[in-house]
């Protein structure tokens, strides 16, 4: 089975997969609607785990395999491919906790509608994609599995050599 569908069918068992599915702006609605201060916490210091070990997993496949392997492993690992390919594949949306009246916080996957110089409002699903990838090693500290899963996840678009 899919290691990523795994664990995201399981999130009400496990406290970290909730945490990757936690965008800042939920704990910001609490606040906004003058309710008990939020007592969880939010996906983004577990999306920088989960980034590292995205990059980490890519260059141990990419190594010694691509020519180009630094331009490669950014293409599959930069937040428009794990938006556009990997989230959508899994309608992360559907998962993700966040305030959905904030309007800066599109809900949809068309990475390009919404990019701007130095920001694009989709970020918030690339950081749930990153943070799930933390959170399930932190579950099941297995780097070949997880390797496999990125593997799997590079035929969803392929990178074009020049």
């Amino acid at each position: 089975m899919d290691l990523f569908r795994k664990w995201l069918n399981k999130k009400n068992e496990s406290s970290w997969i909730q945490r990757a599915l936690t965008d800042s702006s939920y704990k910001n609605k609490f606040q906004r609607e003058n309710r008990e201060e939020y007592k969880g916490q939010i996906n983004t210091d577990l999306a920088t785990y989960g980034d590292a070990i995205i990059k980490f997993c890519y260059t141990e496949i990419l190594l010694d395999k691509s020519e180009k392997l630094t331009e490669e492993r950014v293409h599959y690992e930069s937040d428009k491919y794990l938006v556009k390919y990997v989230a959508k594949q899994y309608d992360l949306l559907n998962y993700i906790m966040k305030d959905v009246k904030d309007e800066n916080l599109p809900n949809d996957y068309d990475y390009e509608n919404n990019a701007s110089e130095n920001n694009n409002r989709h970020k918030y699903i690339a950081t749930a994609v990153e943070a799930m990838i933390g959170a399930i090693y932190k579950e099941e500290p297995d780097l070949e599995s997880l390797k496999l899963q990125l593997e799997s996840w590079m035929r969803l678009h392929p990178y074009m050599k020049d």
